[in-house]
């Protein structure tokens, strides 16, 4: 069982995101980390990380997830320009699965080359593919697509893909995660302790056989929706 840095302990080093093996991976890759709604908390400290190094961090958003106010605190902590420090973070929203796919086929690329980054947040990509005002085989298709674009893009750099459980437990796109889960390189299995703690357990389902786990422990900032 390996230890996961918990940013909040004063022993912890800066913006070690959890899990630190993963950010500083070699080869790059996909890696997934699905469940509990609130895990969006974990891109925050990922994207921090890089940013503290001088590196760019795309961002794509899916489902109007991105909230400034914990890097903006996190800038703070470290004697950083909150202005400057999320300069080098670039924010592109989606709100259709079409959208999301034009984000990745057409400027995911121009975007990795432009700003030389290593690290890539999808933030709940699938939401826009359960929408059923789009026929159910055109979104599979098309996510089947996207997940072959970012497996093509992926090597050599950090793809990081959060993903909540599904709202509803039937219907065909239930099984959107599944296709997920089989694109991806690494996955992660984030869970609440308890609905009252601040406290997230991360067990790691692949390649590990849930031979990983940590504790990751967060200080919740005010919502923040940005149009």
């Amino acid at each position: 069982m390996r230890p996961l840095l918990t940013p909040d302990r004063p022993e912890a080093a800066p913006f070690q995101g959890p899990p630190l093996s993963l950010i500083s991976e070699e080869g790059g890759g996909i890696s997934l980390f699905y469940g509990h709604p609130d895990l969006f908390a974990l891109s925050s400290l990922m994207a921090a990380w890089r940013l503290a190094q001088g590196e760019a961090v795309l961002f794509l958003d899916g489902n109007n997830r991105f909230d400034p106010y914990p890097l903006v605190r996190l800038a703070k902590e470290r004697g950083h320009n909150p202005e400057a420090f999320l300069s080098a973070l670039f924010v592109s929203r989606a709100f259709t699965c079409h959208q999301m796919g034009s984000l990745v086929f057409q400027q995911l690329q121009s975007g990795l080359s432009t700003h030389q980054a290593r690290l890539v947040i999808l933030a709940d990509p699938l939401a826009t593919f359960y929408d059923e005002n789009v026929p159910y085989i055109e979104a599979k298709n098309l996510l089947m697509h996207l997940l072959t674009a970012l497996q093509q893009l992926a090597p050599g750099r950090i793809f990081v893909v959060l993903a909540p459980y599904p709202k509803t437990s039937s219907g065909r796109r239930v099984f959107f995660l599944s296709h997920l889960k089989s694109a991806a390189k690494r996955i992660f299995r984030v869970h609440r302790e308890a609905e009252t703690r601040r406290t997230f357990s991360i067990s790691e389902e692949k390649p590990g056989t849930g031979t990983w786990q940590g504790v990751f422990q967060y200080r919740p900032m005010p919502a923040s929706r940005f149009a």
